[in-house]
């Protein structure tokens, strides 16, 4: 059974050799190689040539996304914007170092939360100030506010409790020059509306005498309010020379003018012939404004605010007991003033110059004299400190933005 096996093998070898050198076919897909008889592998099919694919499209610049984050610049004692708000190796207090807490955040303003956003540890820790509602000295008239005028100063106009100071119309303002941007400014620290029927706006010192005997004047007025004028609690009113060339100076209409020079803006009233002079105006070198209240009848005129600068004898106002009046009413009988402050112990304020104005700053009218005095509230109006110590005015000397005509003083310009 063996030898029959190995039989059977010999015989399947000698027919596979003879395959192989007989030169016979082989099936495709083999050839019959090489004249050696080694046969080569697979012929790889043509398969023409490779197609042009043309030209590949153009997909344009790479978007510009910026400067991207490198955290190896935190801590490099630079503020490396806009990756960074602040750098958390520069010394706390300095500029560009990371607020560490809300402390570090104090602006010094009630009206806002101060907190830190951002992270310290990544360098983009910032301060937020979030606005705190219902809040004295944000600007804005809230709940039972009687005012806000944005601080807290106690004595402009507007206590630290945002409470109207009360008293009476106060001037508030005063600019000479150039002449077509002169005005006065009035102001009611009061809680009501007040009508102003029997109000009077003058610049001489005789204007008492309009219960009677005042005489016309080509450079100088004593005005009245149009009947019916009021003026709102905590409100402003301007009083222009020229309501036309005010507009120009300072871009809106001022409340009142003097001359008709804008058929728009009402004209103050004059209660005599010529009582509004033909070139009425305020005078640089020296003047006086003061604001009076008659009800058109009594021997007595009642002051109700005064300001003058670089006075004199002949600029300033100075009614004795020995001026008395007898007005238009029933009786003969007069009536004396009382003595004002004699014009040497009065204060004056310097020139206003050019471009500039005079401001109050203190609405409570300062060590003023509360009794004994000629005013609507037995104040005497010619012993307010306008100037020096105590001083409840202040001058801006030349600059025209620092005028603020139906507004206040200018945040910061008064001081504390």
């Amino acid at each position: 059974m063996t030898n029959n096996r190995v039989s059977g093998f010999l015989w399947a070898g000698l027919l596979l050799l003879s395959a192989c050198t007989s030169g016979g076919n082989v099936p495709p897909p083999y050839d019959n190689g090489p004249p050696d008889g080694v046969a080569d592998g697979p012929i790889a099919p043509d398969l023409g040539p490779t197609p042009d694919k043309g030209p590949k499209p153009d997909k344009g610049p790479n978007p510009d996304l910026g400067p991207k984050p490198d955290a190896g610049l935190c801590g490099n004692k630079k503020v490396d914007e806009p990756v960074e708000t602040c750098d958390k190796a520069i010394t706390a207090g300095s500029e560009g170092a990371c607020p560490q807490s809300a402390a570090d955040c104090n602006d010094g303003n009630q009206c806002t939360s101060d907190s830190v956003k951002g992270s310290v540890a990544s360098c983009t820790a910032e301060c937020d100030y979030a606005p705190v509602s219902n809040c004295c000295g944000n600007g804005l008239k809230e709940g039972s506010e009687e005012c806000d005028d944005g601080n807290v100063v106690d004595k402009d106009g507007c206590s630290n409790q945002c409470k109207l100071p009360g008293g009476h119309p106060l001037l508030t303002e005063v600019a000479t020059s150039p002449s077509e941007a002169e005005f006065v400014e009035i102001y009611n620290p009061t809680s009501g509306n007040l009508a102003l029927d029997d109000y009077y706006l003058a610049d001489r010192n005789d204007y008492f005498l309009v219960v009677g005997t005042l005489s016309g004047g080509s450079t100088d007025f004593v005005a009245r309010f149009p009947p019916g004028t009021t003026i709102a609690a905590g409100g402003y009113l301007v009083v222009a020379l020229d309501g036309l060339k005010f507009k120009i100076a300072y871009g809106k209409a001022p409340d009142f003018e003097l001359v008709n020079g804008d058929t728009t803006v009402p004209d103050m009233v004059a209660p005599m012939s010529k009582a509004i002079g033909s070139q009425a105006g305020l005078t640089d070198g020296g003047e006086l404004v003061v604001l009076f209240t008659w009800d058109g009848t009594s021997d007595l005129v009642q002051d109700v605010d005064y300001v003058v600068w670089k006075g004199s004898a002949a600029t300033a106002v100075y009614k004795s007991s020995t001026i008395c009046v007898d007005g238009p009413d029933a009786d003969s009988s007069t009536s004396c003033f009382l003595d004002d402050t004699n014009v040497t112990l009065q204060s004056y304020l310097p020139v206003p110059q050019q471009g500039g104005s005079l401001h109050r700053c203190n609405y409570l009218e300062g060590t003023e004299k509360s009794s004994g005095g000629n005013g609507l509230t037995g104040h005497d109006e010619t012993s307010e400190p306008l100037d020096g110590v105590g001083a409840t005015w202040k001058r801006n000397p030349k600059t025209l933005k620092l005028r603020t005509p139906g507004g206040p003083a200018p945040i910061g310009f008064c001081p504390p």
